[in-house]
């Protein structure tokens, strides 16, 4: 079994087989594809300031249209850090625009902001799936974003008992949810072991399960 790290900021160092999603932040230029690492591409909110939001966009809209960047984002809305929430919503519609025209998933980035996300996102109607990256909200917060489309993707905090993220990943349905490592030095190995016990079955299962997942929302990520 090869694992997959849908979201991480950091190029896979373990020498267990692994395939990853690393989330490059523009302007940073595109990384060239080494076997099993592919890429997502997007203006994350925290770098916003500083930068010229046209130049970034441009980044983004020619990084859109490598074959190994796989997915638009992290992109969305946080509002303990960044620029004005207008600000924000404004460069975020800009990569859903994206997102639909290169046909692609969206990763999000959202704190404090999932309300604003799902009404964004039952106002635009995308064709995309949108993934909430790093997700630890309450289980009836899962149940909502669930019922509205998308998909979830849980990262270390499932590592820790009795919290919120481990109640919602123990109840999200078994086709709308991945895993990640996201900007930790968290064992992605360690990762599937705990979900594993979390839900009741064996990584193996779980794996498979991650990778169907995926495979949905990008193809290219089918071997394993």
């Amino acid at each position: 079994m090869r694992y997959l790290d849908f979201h991480t900021h950091t190029w896979p160092q373990e020498t267990i087989e692994t395939d990853a999603i690393v989330s490059c932040v523009a302007p940073e230029p595109v990384c060239e594809y080494k076997d099993g690492v592919f890429l997502s591409y997007g203006i994350h909110p925290w770098y916003i300031q500083g930068n010229d939001p046209k130049k970034l966009l441009e980044h983004v809209r020619e990084a859109a249209h490598y074959n190994w960047v796989v997915a638009i984002g992290e992109a969305g809305l946080d509002k303990l850090k960044g620029p004005p929430m207008d600000v924000q919503r404004r460069l975020f519609c800009w990569q859903i625009e994206i997102s639909e025209a290169v046909k692609k998933p969206l990763i999000i980035h959202s704190v404090r902001a999932n309300n604003e996300v799902l009404m964004l996102r039952k106002s635009m109607n995308p064709a995309q799936a949108w993934v909430i990256h790093g997700f630890n909200g309450h289980p009836q917060e899962m149940e909502q974003l669930i019922k509205a489309g998308f998909y979830l993707s849980f990262g270390p905090k499932i590592l820790y008992p009795s919290n919120k993220a481990t109640e919602s990943f123990q109840q999200v349905p078994e086709d709308r949810f991945l895993l990640e490592t996201d900007h930790t030095n968290k064992s992605i190995v360690a990762l599937y072991d705990k979900a594993a016990d979390i839900r009741g079955g064996s990584v193996d299962e779980l794996g498979e399960n991650v990778r169907r997942n995926a495979v949905k929302l990008i193809p290219g990520l089918k071997r394993g």
